[in-house]
């Protein structure tokens, strides 16, 4: 079984081989990480490819299950007053991302089948 290092253990040793102080790795490694968590929780793309490390791809099952409870949120939200509405628009607009991406990932399914179908 794999056990995954934590990213700050390697600051040290990559410093040192570089030739460069800790915390100038330190912000870069951040940096880096904080594009990629921003780039996957953006919705914007189904996979996310990231060199060296492989490719991310979001779970169609769990933005269903994301998209089920933003729904049931909203539903709860809008029965309030005007206070509800000011927190509605946000999760409206959540919403509005997961099922365009949700429809982006079924889109490229069917692509899928539909190509694999013809090349048989």
């Amino acid at each position: 079984m794999l056990n995954p290092k934590n990213y700050r253990s390697f600051y040290q040793d990559i410093a040192k081989d570089v030739g460069v102080h800790k915390d100038l790795v330190s912000n870069l490694v951040f940096f880096f990480y904080d594009k990629a968590r921003k780039n996957l929780s953006g919705l914007k793309n189904p996979k996310i490819n990231i060199p060296n490390l492989g490719t991310f791809s979001i779970r169609v099952s769990k933005l269903k299950k994301a998209i089920k409870k933003n729904k049931d949120i909203l539903g709860n939200l809008e029965k309030m007053t005007f206070d509800g509405y000011d927190k509605s628009i946000p999760v409206k607009e959540k919403l509005k991302e997961m099922e365009d991406l949700l429809k982006k990932i079924e889109l490229n399914i069917s692509n899928k089948r539909k190509f694999r179908d013809e090349n048989k």
